[in-house]
């Protein structure tokens, strides 16, 4: 393991042990503002008319989703979720809140039962919310370290009109720049969404 990469292991540690230090109600309350700060954004971005949002669904002490999640599609916003492909690409799958939820053949997460979608179907789709641990300001992503959303940023390059790309985490985990290592390869996401509030990246990107 390389100094750099034993850095980023390290720090992801130190921020999974932050967000396992957070209580139940501590969860739900930012379940609930997480949600009322994504929908208030999409009304003010656009005019309240439905849009298509892919998503994903947090899961142990990452944000929780899942109130968005329900909320987006009881406004008539379009919901995708993705579902984990050969090679660490992502997938996408139609979701709906009555939707069956499988384990994944290739990764320790749960995806949603349905036909899959290629990269082409962000033609369609206005908003992407991503995981991370960490997000510094200019929009670099601290992920998990497994690469799917690494390789997903990359091949929207094969979009024609790629949709807007937002990383989710807590309000302590928006960060400084130079807060963590990243290369010139790493794509940079558009913006922030914490529970409290929007971020729009200081460098531009997809």
């Amino acid at each position: 393991m390389t100094n750099s990469s034993r850095l980023k292991t390290e720090m992801r540690g130190r921020y999974r042990e932050r967000r396992r230090s957070m209580t139940a109600e501590q969860r739900w309350e930012a379940a609930v503002s997480l949600a009322d700060t994504v929908l208030d954004w999409l009304r003010e971005e656009y005019d309240a008319g439905p849009v298509t949002v892919a998503a994903y669904l947090g899961v142990g002490s990452e944000p929780p989703t899942d109130v968005l999640l329900d909320r987006l599609y009881a406004a008539g916003h379009s919901v995708l979720l993705p579902a984990c492909e050969p090679q660490f690409q992502l997938g996408w799958v139609h979701w709906h809140p009555d939707i069956s939820m499988i384990a994944s053949k290739l990764a320790p997460v749960m995806e949603p039962d349905g036909p899959h979608e290629t990269v082409q179907v962000m033609e369609d789709v206005d908003l992407v919310l991503l995981p991370a641990l960490a997000v510094d300001t200019p929009g670099n992503r601290l992920g998990q370290g497994g690469g799917y959303y690494d390789r997903f940023l990359a091949s929207l390059s094969q979009v024609a009109h790629p949709p807007r790309t937002a990383a989710v985490v807590y309000s302590d985990e928006l960060v400084s720049p130079g807060s963590f290592e990243h290369t010139t390869l790493d794509i940079p996401v558009g913006g922030v969404f914490t529970p409290q509030s929007w971020h729009p990246s200081t460098r531009r990107s997809v």
